[in-house]
């Protein structure tokens, strides 16, 4: 199930929908997005379709899901995080715990 910290709109619904697909497609992955600020959202995938793949892989896999986005909603997209299961990143931790700017 995606989930969606903090207060939601218009365009995290739209790309929370995308996550749900690829949810459907991929038995063990979790989604998060949030708001981050009125001009940014952040978006982190965790799953084992992307073990031992690059981050540039990663990312182009998980653009299929979000291309079909409006481009005022995909524009907002200022972090995609795609991570194996157990793998840490420092970016991470703003998932963890989301900054005060966040709305």
């Amino acid at each position: 199930m995606v989930k969606i910290l903090g207060e939601t709109d218009s365009h995290v619904e739209l790309i929370a929908n995308s996550l749900r697909e690829f949810e459907k497609s991929h038995e063990y992955a979790n989604c998060i997005v949030y708001r981050y600020n009125p001009a940014s959202i952040r978006v982190k995938i965790v799953d084992v379709i992307f073990t031992g793949r690059d981050r540039s892989v990663r990312h182009d896999y998980a653009m299929g899901y979000l291309r079909e986005l409006p481009d005022d909603t995909l524009s907002q997209i200022s972090l995609l995080i795609c991570l194996e299961p157990g793998e840490t990143s420092l970016i991470d931790l703003e998932f963890k715990d989301p900054s005060k700017s966040m709305l």
